[in-house]
C-alpha cells in the first residue's frame, strides 16, 4: 500500500507508527487517519522497544502499581512491567 506513512519516534529510531490517511467512518465516529497498531502490539522487537521508551518516562520518578493495557496491547504491557521491575532492582 503506497498510502501508508511512517511516523518515526524522535527518541528511538526503532519505533514508528504506521498511519493511513483517508476517511474512515463508523456508526460513532469519522476519522481522517487509521493508526495501524498490529505490528507494534504483536512483534517482539517493537513491543520491547516501545516498553523501554515508555519506562524511561517513569522508572525513576513514579511508583507504578498497575499497568492497564488497551485491547491486544498486553505484550507491550508485559515488556513494560519487566522494564519497570528491572529498574527497581
Amino acid at each position: 500500500m503506497e498510502s501508508i506513512r511512517k511516523i518515526m519516534s524522535k527518541r528511538n529510531s526503532g519505533i514508528f507508527l504506521r498511519v493511513i490517511p483517508g476517511h474512515f467512518a463508523t456508526s460513532n465516529s469519522h476519522i481522517n487517519y487509521y493508526i495501524d497498531m498490529s505490528l507494534m502490539k504483536s512483534r517482539q522487537s517493537e513491543a520491547s522497544a516501545i516498553a523501554r521508551a515508555i519506562s524511561g518516562q517513569y522508572c525513576y520518578t513514579t511508583v507504578v502499581d498497575t499497568i492497564v493495557c488497551l485491547d491486544g496491547c498486553d505484550v507491550i504491557g508485559a515488556y513494560l512491567a519487566n522494564e519497570l521491575t528491572n529498574a527497581g532492582t
